[in-house]
Protein backbone atom coordinates (compact mmCIF):
# COMPACT_ATOMS: atom_id res chain seq x y z
CA UNK A 1 0.00 0.00 0.00
CA UNK A 2 2.84 2.16 1.08
CA UNK A 3 4.00 1.90 -2.95
CA UNK A 4 0.97 3.19 -3.86
CA UNK A 5 0.97 6.45 -1.58
CA UNK A 6 4.52 7.21 -3.26
CA UNK A 7 3.27 6.84 -6.77
CA UNK A 8 0.34 9.19 -6.08
CA UNK A 9 2.70 11.32 -3.86
CA UNK A 10 4.64 11.63 -7.17
CA UNK A 11 1.62 12.07 -9.89
CA UNK A 12 0.21 14.98 -7.44
CA UNK A 13 3.57 16.53 -7.04
CA UNK A 14 4.26 16.12 -11.22
CA UNK A 15 0.88 17.91 -11.54
CA UNK A 16 1.83 20.88 -10.11
CA UNK A 17 4.40 21.57 -12.57
CA UNK A 18 5.65 25.25 -13.31
CA UNK A 19 4.40 24.66 -16.75
CA UNK A 20 0.66 24.63 -15.59
CA UNK A 21 1.20 27.58 -13.59
CA UNK A 22 0.83 30.34 -15.72
CA UNK A 23 -1.35 33.77 -16.82
CA UNK A 24 -2.77 33.40 -19.90
CA UNK A 25 -1.99 35.54 -22.28
CA UNK A 26 -3.91 38.55 -23.80
CA UNK A 27 -7.18 38.21 -26.34
CA UNK A 28 -5.01 39.64 -29.45
CA UNK A 29 -5.12 42.59 -30.47
CA UNK A 30 -6.81 43.43 -34.13
CA UNK A 31 -3.72 44.73 -35.65
CA UNK A 32 -2.09 41.53 -35.02
CA UNK A 33 -4.62 39.29 -37.02
CA UNK A 34 -3.85 38.04 -40.78
CA UNK A 35 -6.77 36.40 -41.58
CA UNK A 36 -9.92 38.82 -42.08
CA UNK A 37 -12.44 35.88 -43.14
CA UNK A 38 -14.44 35.57 -39.24
CA UNK A 39 -14.25 39.36 -38.86
CA UNK A 40 -15.58 39.75 -42.21
CA UNK A 41 -18.45 36.46 -40.57
CA UNK A 42 -18.73 38.67 -38.12
CA UNK A 43 -20.40 41.75 -39.96
CA UNK A 44 -22.51 39.61 -42.22
CA UNK A 45 -23.75 37.74 -38.58
CA UNK A 46 -24.83 41.09 -36.95
CA UNK A 47 -27.11 42.16 -40.00
CA UNK A 48 -29.72 39.55 -38.57
CA UNK A 49 -30.18 40.64 -35.73
CA UNK A 50 -31.40 43.99 -37.99
CA UNK A 51 -33.47 41.84 -39.96
CA UNK A 52 -36.93 41.19 -37.72
CA UNK A 53 -36.69 45.00 -35.90
CA UNK A 54 -36.63 46.89 -39.78
CA UNK A 55 -39.51 45.13 -40.82
CA UNK A 56 -41.38 45.74 -37.67
CA UNK A 57 -40.41 49.27 -37.31
CA UNK A 58 -41.48 49.42 -41.51
CA UNK A 59 -44.52 47.26 -41.38
CA UNK A 60 -45.93 48.45 -37.52
CA UNK A 61 -46.00 51.98 -39.19
CA UNK A 62 -47.98 51.19 -42.23
CA UNK A 63 -52.03 50.12 -42.59
CA UNK A 64 -50.61 46.33 -43.32
CA UNK A 65 -51.02 45.27 -38.78
CA UNK A 66 -53.29 46.52 -36.53
CA UNK A 67 -51.81 46.29 -33.00
CA UNK A 68 -54.34 44.86 -30.21
CA UNK A 69 -51.93 44.22 -27.33
CA UNK A 70 -49.84 47.17 -25.51
CA UNK A 71 -46.91 48.09 -26.05
CA UNK A 72 -47.69 47.55 -29.43
CA UNK A 73 -50.17 50.02 -30.23
CA UNK A 74 -47.90 52.60 -30.10
CA UNK A 75 -46.32 51.77 -33.74
CA UNK A 76 -50.19 53.05 -34.79
CA UNK A 77 -50.04 56.01 -32.49
CA UNK A 78 -46.16 56.96 -33.35
CA UNK A 79 -45.83 59.27 -30.44
CA UNK A 80 -44.02 59.39 -27.30
CA UNK A 81 -44.98 55.88 -25.91
CA UNK A 82 -42.46 54.46 -28.81
CA UNK A 83 -39.49 55.16 -26.60
CA UNK A 84 -41.17 52.93 -24.02
CA UNK A 85 -38.62 50.21 -22.24
CA UNK A 86 -40.51 47.16 -24.05
CA UNK A 87 -40.08 48.34 -27.40
CA UNK A 88 -36.57 49.73 -27.02
CA UNK A 89 -35.42 46.55 -25.82
CA UNK A 90 -37.35 44.47 -28.44
CA UNK A 91 -36.72 46.17 -31.38
CA UNK A 92 -34.39 49.72 -31.38
CA UNK A 93 -31.77 48.05 -28.95
CA UNK A 94 -30.87 45.15 -30.83
CA UNK A 95 -31.16 47.19 -34.15
CA UNK A 96 -28.98 49.92 -33.32
CA UNK A 97 -26.16 48.48 -31.78
CA UNK A 98 -26.01 45.08 -34.12
CA UNK A 99 -25.48 47.38 -36.75
CA UNK A 100 -22.51 49.48 -34.87
CA UNK A 101 -21.59 45.90 -34.08
CA UNK A 102 -21.28 45.19 -37.81
CA UNK A 103 -19.83 48.65 -38.71
CA UNK A 104 -16.76 47.76 -36.28
CA UNK A 105 -15.79 44.62 -37.49
CA UNK A 106 -16.56 46.13 -41.45
CA UNK A 107 -14.17 48.73 -40.34
CA UNK A 108 -11.19 46.46 -39.04
CA UNK A 109 -11.63 44.43 -42.60
CA UNK A 110 -11.28 48.05 -44.37
CA UNK A 111 -8.31 49.04 -42.51
CA UNK A 112 -6.10 46.10 -42.25
CA UNK A 113 -6.92 43.66 -44.65
CA UNK A 114 -5.18 43.03 -48.12
CA UNK A 115 -7.58 41.27 -49.65
CA UNK A 116 -9.94 43.14 -52.10
CA UNK A 117 -13.01 41.11 -52.56
CA UNK A 118 -12.99 40.90 -48.62
CA UNK A 119 -12.56 44.84 -48.28
CA UNK A 120 -15.16 45.47 -50.79
CA UNK A 121 -17.55 42.90 -48.87
CA UNK A 122 -16.79 45.20 -45.78
CA UNK A 123 -17.36 48.40 -47.59
CA UNK A 124 -20.87 47.21 -48.78
CA UNK A 125 -21.69 45.39 -45.35
CA UNK A 126 -20.88 48.91 -43.97
CA UNK A 127 -22.82 51.08 -46.70
CA UNK A 128 -25.72 48.81 -45.72
CA UNK A 129 -25.21 49.61 -41.99
CA UNK A 130 -25.76 52.51 -42.08
CA UNK A 131 -28.57 53.02 -44.83
CA UNK A 132 -30.40 50.92 -42.16
CA UNK A 133 -29.38 53.31 -39.68
CA UNK A 134 -30.32 56.55 -41.32
CA UNK A 135 -33.77 55.46 -42.60
CA UNK A 136 -34.79 54.47 -39.24
CA UNK A 137 -33.24 56.96 -37.04
CA UNK A 138 -32.01 60.09 -39.76
CA UNK A 139 -28.93 61.59 -38.08
CA UNK A 140 -26.44 58.97 -37.05
CA UNK A 141 -23.22 59.21 -35.12
CA UNK A 142 -20.36 58.07 -37.48
CA UNK A 143 -17.42 55.69 -36.66
CA UNK A 144 -15.03 55.09 -39.84
CA UNK A 145 -12.17 53.26 -38.08
CA UNK A 146 -11.85 49.56 -35.86
CA UNK A 147 -10.65 50.82 -32.76
CA UNK A 148 -12.43 54.62 -32.14
CA UNK A 149 -11.01 56.64 -28.42
CA UNK A 150 -14.06 56.16 -26.79
CA UNK A 151 -12.79 58.88 -24.22
CA UNK A 152 -13.35 61.47 -27.57
CA UNK A 153 -17.25 62.27 -27.20
CA UNK A 154 -17.11 64.16 -29.85
CA UNK A 155 -17.78 60.92 -31.67
CA UNK A 156 -21.07 60.47 -30.68
CA UNK A 157 -21.97 63.84 -32.33
CA UNK A 158 -24.70 62.87 -34.94
CA UNK A 159 -24.23 63.39 -38.56
CA UNK A 160 -26.95 64.58 -41.05
CA UNK A 161 -28.40 61.91 -42.67
CA UNK A 162 -27.60 64.06 -45.88
CA UNK A 163 -23.16 63.92 -45.13
CA UNK A 164 -23.99 60.10 -43.57
CA UNK A 165 -25.17 59.65 -47.46
CA UNK A 166 -23.06 61.15 -49.39
CA UNK A 167 -19.50 60.82 -47.44
CA UNK A 168 -19.92 57.09 -46.65
CA UNK A 169 -22.78 55.51 -48.09
CA UNK A 170 -22.43 56.20 -51.50
CA UNK A 171 -19.02 56.32 -51.96
CA UNK A 172 -18.83 52.46 -50.04
CA UNK A 173 -21.53 50.99 -52.29
CA UNK A 174 -19.42 52.54 -55.04
CA UNK A 175 -16.26 50.64 -53.70
CA UNK A 176 -18.44 47.60 -53.65
CA UNK A 177 -19.28 47.64 -57.23
CA UNK A 178 -15.40 48.01 -58.26
CA UNK A 179 -14.25 45.32 -56.13
CA UNK A 180 -17.11 42.62 -56.33
CA UNK A 181 -17.83 40.32 -58.86
CA UNK A 182 -21.00 37.94 -58.83
CA UNK A 183 -19.47 34.88 -58.40
CA UNK A 184 -20.71 34.66 -54.97
CA UNK A 185 -24.57 35.02 -55.43
CA UNK A 186 -25.39 31.50 -54.44
CA UNK A 187 -23.51 31.10 -51.47
CA UNK A 188 -25.76 34.58 -50.56
CA UNK A 189 -22.52 36.98 -50.14
CA UNK A 190 -22.51 40.48 -51.42
CA UNK A 191 -22.13 40.58 -54.99
CA UNK A 192 -21.44 43.73 -57.46
CA UNK A 193 -24.92 43.48 -58.77
CA UNK A 194 -26.57 43.53 -54.94
CA UNK A 195 -24.21 46.76 -54.40
CA UNK A 196 -25.71 48.53 -57.50
CA UNK A 197 -29.31 47.37 -56.30
CA UNK A 198 -28.60 48.66 -52.77
CA UNK A 199 -27.18 51.66 -54.29
CA UNK A 200 -30.28 52.25 -56.93
CA UNK A 201 -32.66 52.40 -53.74
CA UNK A 202 -30.23 54.53 -52.20
CA UNK A 203 -30.75 57.02 -54.83
CA UNK A 204 -34.66 56.40 -54.39
CA UNK A 205 -34.69 57.24 -50.57
CA UNK A 206 -32.75 60.53 -51.48
CA UNK A 207 -34.96 61.92 -54.52
CA UNK A 208 -32.00 61.35 -56.58
CA UNK A 209 -34.30 59.73 -59.51
CA UNK A 210 -32.42 60.34 -62.45
CA UNK A 211 -29.04 58.05 -60.16
CA UNK A 212 -31.32 55.28 -59.09
CA UNK A 213 -32.66 54.50 -62.69
CA UNK A 214 -29.08 54.60 -63.96
CA UNK A 215 -28.23 52.37 -61.24
CA UNK A 216 -31.30 50.06 -61.18
CA UNK A 217 -31.23 49.98 -65.17
CA UNK A 218 -27.97 48.22 -64.92
CA UNK A 219 -28.87 46.09 -62.46
CA UNK A 220 -32.15 44.62 -64.98
CA UNK A 221 -29.94 44.60 -68.15
CA UNK A 222 -27.41 42.34 -66.02
CA UNK A 223 -29.64 39.99 -64.24
CA UNK A 224 -29.58 37.43 -67.19
CA UNK A 225 -25.53 37.49 -67.01
CA UNK A 226 -25.62 36.98 -63.45
CA UNK A 227 -27.80 33.94 -63.41
CA UNK A 228 -30.72 35.90 -61.33
CA UNK A 229 -34.30 36.13 -62.23
CA UNK A 230 -37.57 37.15 -60.79
CA UNK A 231 -39.63 34.84 -58.26
CA UNK A 232 -42.43 33.69 -60.34
CA UNK A 233 -44.53 34.02 -57.79
CA UNK A 234 -44.47 36.98 -55.15
CA UNK A 235 -46.07 34.77 -52.82
CA UNK A 236 -43.28 32.36 -52.40
CA UNK A 237 -41.24 34.52 -50.84
CA UNK A 238 -42.97 34.14 -47.81
CA UNK A 239 -42.77 30.50 -47.15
Amino acid sequence: MKYLYIILGSLLLTACDNDLDQIPPLDAASSSLTDFGGVLNAAYYYQQASATPLAVMGDFRADNMLMAEEPYPAFDRFDADLAGGDLVGQFFRPFYSNLYKAILSANNVIENSTDATEKGEAQFLRALSYFKLVKVFGDVTVNLVPAPDVSDKSILTRQSASSVYSSVIIPDFEDAISALDNSEIASSRASQIAARGLLGKVYMQMGDFGSAATELAAVVNGADAAGISLQANFADFFG
